[in-house]
């Protein structure tokens, strides 16, 4: 299988095409019409089968990578710093974006990255949906703060009411049309009854889990963690090295920033969750280490339901020795 790696930007992509370990070149325009024309490139090289690989950088590589999937093409979507670490691994001082195409080609090559499971149109359109309701949500909070900040001149203060409002009203309208959009589809409606079966899990989070993961591009629970930055970053060597864990946070910050109020409400009403937490407590880890390792836990225990399809049980009680 030959690869082909793709640097994409907002209006043209660079390609790479990887054979016999020579490298063939050439810049399309990112839309339909440069589709057609990478296309009819691949096809003149007369390949039996082609691997793409390129960056998920933002959302300018989704319509070509579904183009290129539907064309009966194995694509692969890899963390852009996946990619850093491969090319500084080759010790490369220059960046260019044809030199970053033939980056991904090599990088396609050495380590055949999982093929890429694309989302449903509705799991894309909830996804899209949530995003703006966060960013309203956003900006109204900042309202708020400044109405609670002391305004002094009344037309502004009706400004900011108003603008609360509407930004309220806004919301509600979008949160009934994912819930909408959840309905139509069995299996969503399926994944979203049972993620909410999780004590401290409620509609937001669950709404942004199913539009954010897809949870059949994991095969275990230790990638998702990695894919939504919650895994831990250890930094040990020898015996002058010694720094604090933290949390990775190199990944999909949407989902971090969704599961920390729900495990605080964990750590309260959820037996299994509660004594996790009491465990670490009783061992001596500091507060933000407790409510990071519920995070995880919380994540892990999201994955395993949607790959069950069981519902959570609440009298469900960990298995781990206690201390005597």
């Amino acid at each position: 299988m030959d690869q082909l790696g793709i640097d994409i930007s907002k209006k043209k992509f660079d390609a790479s095409l990887l054979i016999a370990g020579k490298h063939r070149n050439k810049v399309f325009s990112n839309n339909k019409g440069g589709f057609g024309e990478l296309k009819k490139w691949l096809k003149a090289h007369n390949l039996k089968s082609i691997h793409v690989c390129m960056e998920g950088t933002g959302r300018l590589w989704e319509p070509l990578a579904e183009f290129l999937q539907e064309a009966g093409m194995k694509v692969s979507v890899v963390n852009p710093l996946k990619i850093k670490g491969f090319a500084q691994s080759e010790l490369r001082r220059s960046k260019t974006d044809v030199l970053d195409a033939e980056t991904i080609a090599r990088f396609c090559r050495a380590n055949e990255p999982a093929e890429w499971i694309r989302p449903t149109a509705k799991q894309k359109a909830i996804r899209d949906l949530q995003r703006c309701v966060q960013a309203m949500k956003t900006m109204r909070a900042q309202e708020k703060n400044r109405s609670k900040s002391g305004v002094l001149n009344p037309r502004v203060e009706r400004e900011i009411d108003e603008h609360i409002k509407y930004l309220s009203d806004r919301i509600d309208d979008l949160d009934a049309e994912i819930l909408a959009l959840l309905k139509e589809d069995k299996e969503l409606k399926r994944q979203f009854e049972l993620l909410n079966t999780i004590k401290g899990v409620g509609p937001t989070t669950a709404v942004t889990f199913l539009g954010e993961v897809c949870a059949a591009n994991f095969s275990n629970a230790r990638e998702l963690e990695v894919f939504c930055g919650i895994a831990p970053r250890v930094r040990e060597s020898g015996s002058s090295v010694r720094s604090k864990s933290r949390m990775s946070k190199v990944g999909n910050r949407r989902i971090r920033g969704v599961l920390y109020m729900p495990a605080l409400a964990a750590m309260r009403t959820n037996p299994f969750l509660r004594e996790f937490a009491q465990r670490l407590k009783a061992a001596g880890k500091p507060g933000k280490v407790v409510v990071g390792a519920v995070m995880r836990k919380l994540l892990r225990l999201m994955f395993a339901i949607l790959k069950s399809g069981q519902p959570f049980d609440p009298a469900h009680i960990s298995r781990m020795p206690k201390a005597a």
